[in-house]
């Protein structure tokens, strides 16, 4: 019992000081010198770490895992037989384009159900590579493209790839919230880059103080969920730079990379980054969030270790399901209409949130979000959110979902048509105004 008090005051001490890789280092050879591995010493390093984070206040807010069960209550109440606006999740109202369907129901009926590779079949992997290859000036090649269970299993199998136990990765709030769960599921340490409204979410300089040797990864999420930021590409060659700079890789997670309404966005594919991956999705861009089909694309050996991770995870994704991504892949007439119905969309929360005096709110740039702040003192987000779906039958994200600095924010998914998108507006501007 002493020994383990002894340790658990070492531990204590070490959450409490300023940690190095030097520490690390030195960690691995004492632990070696017992005969421990270096991911014990990695994995005990990263846990220590992440209690300093937590004790100062800086740790990753896990409250975003709450928003399925919000949602499961609007879900709840629409059943109930209540008029319920739903604007709380990342998921269009619009389906899978009928081609697909028709593809995933074809190739049932021919037998297309078995065991397939891990990272996925070849016509679709070649399909992706040759479309990404025209639109980026590329030559890429089916092997570097893995098939994934959808864009989560994209981020997660690319977070097991790149990194080992212990490693920092490197988050920029607000966020997705799977990002720092999936980080610290797999032993991994979020290091978080808190960006602001006021500074127009910029995270260059921010990531320029936090990077350090213990980083091997950056996860860029542009347009971005939740704030719609298009990041330009002066900003994504200097955090390209200073990842080369410190051996570390970029994930960039670029599903809403279609849903781009300002010039300048640039594709982690464009710009030559050595270590890149970058991860999308057939979720958004053409409705087939329930499908679960996303991909990665980077260099033909990360793409394998991400088909590893799938391969031990959920051994494939279904045959019929990928043949339907392939038929959806060639519709781009859907595509099209899809990203111009969400474009409209963010024009008119932007017009109807701009007239209440107390909701601040930037032009959208992208994705299918818009992130107004809420000038209201002593606003929680979560509590709004809970009273307007009671009171006013309108489901939104509380802000505080996608990082703690950001309970005065709350997201709204453009995911309705004009008429009731225009009347859930009204009713939000009505509920801040009683919530003030």
């Amino acid at each position: 019992m002493r020994e383990l008090a002894e340790l658990s005051r070492l531990c204590a001490d070490l959450a409490r000081s300023d940690l190095s890789p030097e520490i690390l280092e030195r960690m691995i050879s004492e632990f070696a010198g017992h005969g421990l591995s270096s991911d014990l010493a990695r994995k005990l390093f990263s846990l220590i770490l992440e209690e300093g984070e937590r004790i100062r206040g800086r740790g990753a807010s896990e409250s975003g895992l709450k928003l399925r069960e919000f949602a499961s209550r609007a879900l709840e109440l629409q059943r109930m037989g209540r008029e319920i606006f739903r604007l709380e999740l990342g998921e269009p109202d619009f389906t899978a384009p009928s081609s697909a369907v028709e593809a995933a129901c074809k190739a049932i009926r021919e037998g297309y159900s078995k065991y397939g590779p891990a990272n996925g079949i070849k016509e679709l992997r070649a399909s992706i590579a040759s479309k990404l290859s025209e639109k980026f000036k590329l030559d890429l090649k089916p092997d570097n493209v893995a098939i994934t269970a959808g864009g989560t299993f994209g981020v997660y199998g690319s977070i097991e790839a790149a990194t080992e136990l212990g490693d920092e990765v490197i988050v920029i709030e607000p966020a997705w919230p799977l990002y720092a769960h999936q980080i610290r599921w797999l032993g991994r340490r979020p290091r978080i880059i808190r960006t602001r409204f006021e500074d127009d979410w910029d995270p260059v300089s921010m990531i320029q103080d936090e990077i350090s040797r213990m980083t091997r990864l950056i996860i860029l999420n542009y347009p971005n969920n939740p704030t719609g930021k298009v990041l330009d590409e002066k900003s994504m060659r200097a955090i390209i730079e200073l990842a080369e700079d410190h051996g570390a890789w970029i994930m960039s997670d670029e599903v809403y990379m279609d849903f781009c309404y300002r010039d300048g966005f640039k594709s982690i594919l464009e710009l030559g980054a050595e270590r890149a991956i970058m991860v999308n999705s057939f979720s958004k861009t053409w409705g087939m969030t329930g499908f679960r089909v996303g991909y990665v694309v980077s260099d033909a050996e990360m793409v394998a270790r991400v088909a590893r991770a799938q391969n031990t995870a959920i051994t494939c994704i279904p045959e019929f399901v990928q043949r339907a991504a392939l038929a959806a892949l060639n519709d781009e007439e859907a595509a099209r209409r899809n990203i111009e119905l969400i474009g409209a969309r963010l024009k008119i929360l932007y017009e109807e949130l701009s007239r209440s005096r107390l909701i601040e709110v930037k032009p959208p740039e992208g994705a299918m979000y818009i992130f107004p702040r809420i000038n209201v003192e002593n606003f929680d987000s979560w509590r709004f959110a809970w009273k307007l779906l009671e009171e006013k039958g309108v489901a939104i994200a509380p802000g505080a979902c996608f990082g703690q600095s950001y309970n005065n924010h709350i997201r709204i998914s453009a995911v309705l048509d004009e008429k009731p998108l225009r009347e859930a507006c009204r009713r939000i501007r009505e509920a801040v105004e009683e919530y003030s």
